[in-house]
C-alpha cells in the first residue's frame, strides 16, 4: 500500500543535509564528528554514505605519533586527495609526487604495510591509523583486509612480506663498485627512497644488504642516529636482487659532503703526514677537530659523531670507512652544516671478501679485516676506545645488543660472539 500521507519514521538527515555533510567529509572533517553534531550514531551515518555511494576511508600516515598526510580515500569512484602535513618531503606520504594516481596508493599500502622482518625487530618505521569505519584505529590487518578489497592489493605470504623495486636503466644512479664489481643503486620514482642492491663481485652476490640491516638495527638499540635502512628486492631487467632502501635525505634539503672534500676545501689531506702519524685515538681526535672547524660545529659533537662511527664500524667489522663516505651534511634551508646519521656499512662481517668461502679458519678470515681510516685490528680499536670513552658508559645497552643470525655467515657469528666475550671483561 503506498504511503500517501507519508506515515512512519521520517529520515533524520534530508538529501540538502546530506549533500552539506559529504561537503564537509571532502574536506576532512570526521565522519564520528559529523555524526555526532547531527544527532545521529556514525555507523547510521556511515550506511546512509554507503548507499549514496559516498564510501570512504580516511587514513592518517603517521610517524612518531604526528600525521604526516591524511589521505581520504572514495572507495566506489577509485580516486582520493590527501592533505600534507608533515614539513620534510622525505615524511609525507608520496614525497615529491604532487599528482599520485591510484597505483601510487596501491604501491604506498604495499610497500609500507607488507614491511619486512627487519632482524625479528618487527618495528615499522611508520603506520596507519584507519579512521570512520566502525572502529577509531584499525589494526595492520584491519586495513589490509579493507585494502584488499578496495585496493586489489596481492596477498603475500610471510616471506615474500617486503618492498619489490622495478628499476630501468633511467632510475640507475651507479653501477660499478671499488671491487671490480658492480652493485645497483637507484632513487624510487617518486623520489622518496634511495634502494641499493647487494654487491656482485666476481660474479658472487655479496650479502652486503644483511650487513647493512644489521647495522642500522645496531645503531637503533644503541640510541645512535642512522639512516635506517630495511629490507627489499631490487629488479632490474629480469633479474632480482636482494637489496636495502632508506629514506632520501636530499628530499629534505640535506647535501652530503664527504670529509676528503672538506679537507681538499681546507688544503689538507688524509695522506698528510700530520695525520699518518698519529695513532687511531688521535686520528680520530684529528678528524673530529677538523669536521668541527669546517661545519662551524662543536668538537664533542663531531666527537661523538666519530666515536659512533667507529664503534658500528668496530661491531659489523666494516673495511669501507674512507675518507669519502664520511662527512656532514649541509643543511640548504638553513644554510648551516649538520652531524650527519651514519650510513653506508655494507662492507663487513666478511661480506666485502668473495673468497671468504675458501677460509678454512676464522683467524685466517680476520687477516683481511681492519678499522678504517685507522687501519687497526677492530678488537685492538674496541680496547683502545673503551680505554679512552668508557663504552659501557656512554652506550649503556652494549651488553644487551640483541642480534638476529637468520642471515649471518658461521665466521660472522664467531666474529660477534667475540665482540660479546669482550664486553664482559671491560669493568
Amino acid at each position: 500500500m503506498k504511503n500517501i500521507r507519508g506515515a512512519g519514521r521520517k529520515p533524520k538527515i534530508d538529501k540538502e543535509t546530506m549533500d552539506v555533510i559529504k561537503h564537509r567529509i571532502s574536506t576532512g572533517e570526521k565522519i564520528s564528528d559529523l555524526a555526532h553534531e547531527y544527532g545521529i550514531s556514525r555507523q547510521a551515518l556511515y550506511k546512509r554514505l554507503k548507499a549514496d555511494g559516498e564510501e570512504r576511508l580516511v587514513l592518517d600516515y603517521v610517524i612518531d605519533g604526528s600525521c604526516a598526510t591524511k589521505i581520504v580515500i572514495d572507495v566506489a569512484h577509485e580516486c582520493f586527495y590527501f592533505i600534507d602535513y608533515a614539513l620534510k618531503m622525505s615524511d609525507r606520504a608520496f614525497g615529491a609526487d604532487s599528482n599520485p594516481d591510484w597505483n601510487s596508493l596501491r604501491e604506498l599500502l604495499q610497500n609500507e604495510f607488507f614491511y619486512t622482518r627487519e632482524l625479528g625487530t618487527q618495528r615499522p618505521v611508520k603506520e596507519f591509523i584507519c579512521q570512520d569505519v566502525f572502529k577509531d584505529t584499525f589494526s595492520l590487518d584491519d586495513v589490509l583486509g579493507m585494502a584488499k578489497g578496495h585496493l586489489q592489493l596481492i596477498s603475500l605470504s610471510d616471506s615474500q612480506r617486503m618492498p619489490q623495486f622495478h628499476f630501468s636503466s633511467r632510475n640507475l644512479l651507479f653501477q660499478r663498485t671499488d671491487t671490480d664489481g658492480y652493485q645497483l643503486k637507484a632513487l624510487s620514482d617518486d623520489r622518496r627512497f634511495f634502494v641499493k642492491s647487494q654487491a656482485v663481485i666476481g660474479g658472487k652476490r655479496m650479502d652486503d644488504w644483511a650487513v647493512e640491516l644489521i647495522a642500522s638495527d645496531f645503531c637503533c638499540q644503541l640510541g645512535i642516529s642512522c639512516i635506517e635502512q630495511r629490507e627489499c628486492e631490487f629488479i632490474y631487467g629480469n633479474q632480482s636482487y636482494k637489496a636495502v632502501f632508506s629514506k632520501n635525505f636530499e628530499l629534505d634539503g640535506y647535501t652530503f659532503i664527504s670529509f676528503e672534500r672538506l679537507l681538499e676545501r681546507m688544503g689538507l689531506s688524509s695522506n698528510d703526514e700530520e695525520f699518518i702519524c698519529l695513532n687511531a685515538i688521535g686520528k680520530m681526535k684529528w678528524c673530529a677537530q677538523k669536521l668541527a672547524a669546517a661545519g662551524d660545529l662543536s668538537y664533542e659533537d663531531t666527537l661523538q659523531y666519530m666515536l659512533n662511527l667507529a664503534l658500528i664500524d668496530c661491531l659489523v667489522a666494516n673495511v669501507d670507512r674512507h675518507t669519502k663516505n664520511f662527512g656532514l651534511f649541509f643543511n640548504s634551508y638553513t644554510g648551516k652544516y649538520e652531524i650527519p646519521a651514519i650510513f653506508d656499512n655494507g662492507m663487513g662481517l666478511f661480506e666485502h671478501d668473495c673468497y671468504k668461502d675458501s677460509y678454512g679458519t676464522f683467524d685466517d678470515a680476520m687477516m683481511n679485516v681492519y678499522v678504517a681510516p685507522y687501519g687497526e685490528d677492530p678488537f685492538d680499536m674496541l680496547r683502545m676506545i673503551d680505554k679512552e670513552f668508557d663504552l659501557l658508559a656512554r652506550f649503556p645497552n652494549l651488553r644487551k645488543l640483541e642480534i638476529n643470525s637468520l642471515w649471518m655467515t658461521p665466521f660472522a657469528k664467531e666474529y660477534l660472539e667475540r665482540v660479546f666475550i669482550l664486553w664482559q671483561k671491560c669493568d
